[in-house]
């Protein structure tokens, strides 16, 4: 197996994808001829919800605790999602808006605190409310708690055992996705749309790639492949005025777990193109933050284009709101996400041996 190793071009495509979820809301709101892509820009959290899954069983190590693994993910999401949720609560106080979702209730904004407003099916004004995108960093957090036995489990798994699994899962996840628009299950299509349970297996099939890839396999795929693997969506798309969600990430699976094992293949080769750039390399790394605060971003934009009565193509706004949104992204990372999350890591030390964490006066040495 493996060792790890850094995969600078899967950093990059985590910023792609949220570029796609940028634009995606963008064009909800001014349209124009970038509304094809904004159309699917949506599938981008499909993505991060895959290559979640991947990175996760690339770097973890079986010495690891499962405390110290819940550390620091939690040190990884919540002090930027408190912060975008503060954010969005006095924009509603000074503003009257909430700026990106709906008016939340008061026990869906406590849900919100512990990060289990997703948790709860058919209630988009409890998931989606106040700052609307965190819907998916409540699902990302129920694998969080899932995934140490998973890890553990596909570490110790037969290729063939992991290959079974994962195509079974996507199997039953099409055939729950036909049933629901053959019967029109609007309450299983909606739990299937956005409850952790039921994109679960979108993480896990992550999971499996990077074990699989960790024991040698390898994909290497040129940009005619890479562009092929989208053809089915693409068909599914043409003339089709009745698309499923379901339908359309799963159409797509394939084709994401084709970029991220072939990215992963080139950086184990240590090849560079242009996912490696540096520009690239660092929106990847504010991508979190970028996907956090875009749609408040939008909401204040679009407000003001609204209040000043400004006239002009939407693709200079999309583009202007696109631009403005990676600046404040790195301002965030760099100044907001990174140094909270090195804050918690530097107030909690883990003994390996005995696999516990506790609290210090002072910071550890390896955080």
């Amino acid at each position: 197996m493996k060792g790890y190793q850094r995969l600078p071009s899967l950093t990059a495509g985590r910023g792609i994808a949220a570029l796609l979820v940028a634009i995606h809301h963008a064009c909800l709101d001014w349209g124009g001829i970038l509304t094809p892509v904004g159309n699917v820009g949506w599938l981008g959290v499909a993505y991060f919800y895959v290559l979640s899954g991947f990175v996760l069983a690339w770097s973890w190590s079986p010495e690891r605790a499962t405390t110290e693994f819940y550390v620091h993910r939690i040190a990884r999401i919540y002090p930027l999602h408190i912060i975008t949720l503060a954010v969005s609560l006095m924009a509603f106080w000074l503003l009257g808006s909430p700026l990106a979702g709906y008016v939340g209730t008061p026990w869906g904004t406590a849900a919100q605190l512990f990060l289990i407003h997703d948790w709860l099916p058919g209630h988009p004004n409890v998931r989606q409310a106040w700052n609307g995108v965190s819907w998916s960093l409540s699902a990302e957090f129920a694998f969080y708690l899932c995934a140490p036995p998973l890890l553990k489990w596909s570490a110790k798994a037969k290729s063939a055992t992991l290959l079974n699994v994962g195509a079974a899962l996507y199997l039953l996840i099409s055939a729950f996705g036909i049933a629901c628009a053959a019967f029109n299950w609007e309450r299983i299509y909606d739990f299937m749309q956005y409850n952790p349970v039921a994109r679960l297996p979108e993480f896990i099939y992550g999971i499996i790639a990077a074990r699989l890839v960790q024991r040698g396999m390898e994909i290497h795929a040129g940009l005619a492949l890479k562009v092929a693997a989208f053809v089915p969506i693409t068909l599914y798309l043409i003339g089709n005025d009745h698309r499923s969600a379901v339908a359309m990430v799963n159409l797509c699976v394939p084709a994401f777990l084709l970029f991220i094992c072939s990215g992963a293949a080139n950086d184990i080769q240590r090849k560079t193109g242009l996912l490696t750039h540096s520009l690239l390399q660092l929106i990847g790394e504010a991508s979190f933050s970028l996907y956090m605060t875009h749609a408040l971003l939008l909401g204040l934009m679009a407000g003001a284009v609204h209040a000043l009565h400004v006239q002009t193509h939407a693709v200079v706004l999309i583009a202007v709101f696109l631009v403005a949104s990676v600046i404040l992204s790195i301002i965030c990372y760099k100044l907001i996400e990174l140094p909270l999350r090195k804050l918690i890591l530097k107030r909690v030390r883990f003994d390996r041996t005995r696999g516990t964490g506790h609290a210090v006066n002072e910071p550890a040495r390896n955080g």
